[in-house]
């Protein structure tokens, strides 16, 4: 009965690279028994090939005229998918850091020329409204820099962040 393996786990990988390298030499090259590399194929085991084993695993497999490191690959597409919240948490905090950072700019310049002699009313309020839109800027800042601090059901690292 052929076992459905997840897609991004240790389990299809391993299962990848003994398809190619076999299961004897797979077992040799790991100093384990066939039955232990068999667990490690199996995504209803616990059992996980050590750092050194999967590396001698992904080498045997390259070597044997496989294209890449199963293993490998499958440990970097699951962080991958672990760091998609932090690395668009990040990149929102960047937009809204450099959105505060524009609308900021554009109030103190506005700021500015009402300073000047004979400044118009319009001139005022133009000012008024781009300190309005920096406030708001500034608010959906601190807002994204809020979420970053542990134990607000966002924050998920020890350094903030998601």
């Amino acid at each position: 009965m052929t076992k459905i393996r997840a897609p991004l786990t240790f389990s299809l990988a391993v299962t990848t690279a003994v398809g190619l390298i076999g299961w004897d030499h797979a077992a040799k090259i790991t100093r384990r028994s066939k039955r232990a590399v068999r667990y490690w194929s199996e995504s209803d085991k616990a059992s996980m090939p050590t750092l050194d084993q999967a590396m001698a695993l992904d080498r045997a497999f390259i070597e044997a005229g496989g294209g890449f490191a199963p293993i490998l690959e499958s440990y970097a597409r699951q962080l991958d998918v672990a760091l998609s919240n932090t690395l668009a948490c990040r990149a929102a905090l960047a937009d809204d850091i450099a959105q505060a950072s524009l609308e900021t700019a554009d109030a103190i310049s506005s700021s500015i020329h009402v300073m000047q002699h004979g400044a118009s009313p319009t001139e005022i309020h133009h000012a008024i409204k781009e300190t309005e839109e920096a406030s708001g800027a500034v608010n959906r800042l601190l807002s994204r820099l809020k979420s970053f601090l542990p134990g607000n059901g966002v924050a998920q690292g020890p350094t903030g962040g998601n």
